[in-house]
């Protein structure tokens, strides 16, 4: 009877070595697991690429002209980062810029972008640098070219479907700032999408014996078939200044001249 009382035990025994690791196993995946889906969700409610649930479409106002700028901000609004520059292209911009001789107008696209401006965050973008380039036609230090207002007639900035007429001052156009091109989000309490789109208009101002005239009288023959290169920098403020130049975000297009 001792012996068989003793057996028991050691059955038990050697039932427990094999039960316990399998239950600490299965307790142990379903820990990882869990922390592995916490952490998941953590990284994406941080992440500044998630899209906003909005359809929100602002029109583009400056501070001066938006009349909550004198609302205080409430609490717990954050800030935005050098993340919440990444853009989606919605239109390609146009790969030729064709000058016409008979002076008939074209209008070019620098191709059309979206930005995410979620809510509950500081996110400014009081100015835009665009510029041009060319290695051939710009400046030997630089590169930087003016286009002309011998074939350029004007230029606008689309921003939710609200147009805004760029002035172009002098005779040359080699660098454009424009001030809250998208307009003031302030306070931040609404996600909001921000669409924007350069257009240009080229147009033959002086046609002389059938041929279009630079602004020093000389026929364009010479801008055919040569690249210019259009740069846009986006400055940002959240709770600190950042711009899409120091982060290598610029959006830069490449394009052939065609006369």
């Amino acid at each position: 009877m001792e012996e068989a009382n003793d057996q028991v035990p050691k059955n038990d025994k050697l039932k427990w070595y094999i039960v316990v690791p399998v239950i600490l196993a299965i307790v142990f995946a379903a820990l990882v697991f869990y922390f592995d889906s916490k952490k998941s969700q953590t990284e994406n409610n941080r992440s500044p690429n998630v899209v906003p649930v909005s359809d929100y479409k602002p029109r583009p106002i400056s501070p001066v002209e938006n009349p909550r700028r004198n609302e205080e901000l409430h609490t717990g609004i954050s800030c935005a980062g050098p993340g919440h520059l990444e853009y989606e292209t919605l239109k390609k911009p146009n790969a030729v810029w064709e000058i016409k001789k008979t002076g008939e107008k074209t209008t070019i696209s620098l191709g059309k972008y979206r930005i995410y401006a979620p809510e509950d965050l500081i996110f400014d973008i009081p100015k835009f640098w665009l510029i041009f380039f060319s290695e051939k036609l710009g400046r030997e230090e630089d590169w930087i070219y003016g286009l002309e207002a011998s074939y350029v007639s004007g230029m606008r900035l689309i921003v939710n479907d609200f147009t805004q007429e760029i002035k172009l001052g002098g005779e040359e156009y080699m660098f454009i700032e424009l001030d809250y091109p998208l307009g003031d989000l302030y306070p931040y309490d609404k996600s909001a999408i921000l669409e924007y789109e350069f257009l240009i208009d080229l147009k033959c101002k002086n046609i002389k014996n059938g041929e279009c005239l630079d602004n020093n009288g000389e026929v364009l023959n010479y801008l055919n078939g040569e690249e210019i290169i259009s740069q846009l920098r986006i400055f940002a403020i959240g709770c600190q200044d950042f711009n899409s130049g120091e982060l290598g975000k610029d959006i830069e297009v490449s394009v052939g001249l065609k006369y």
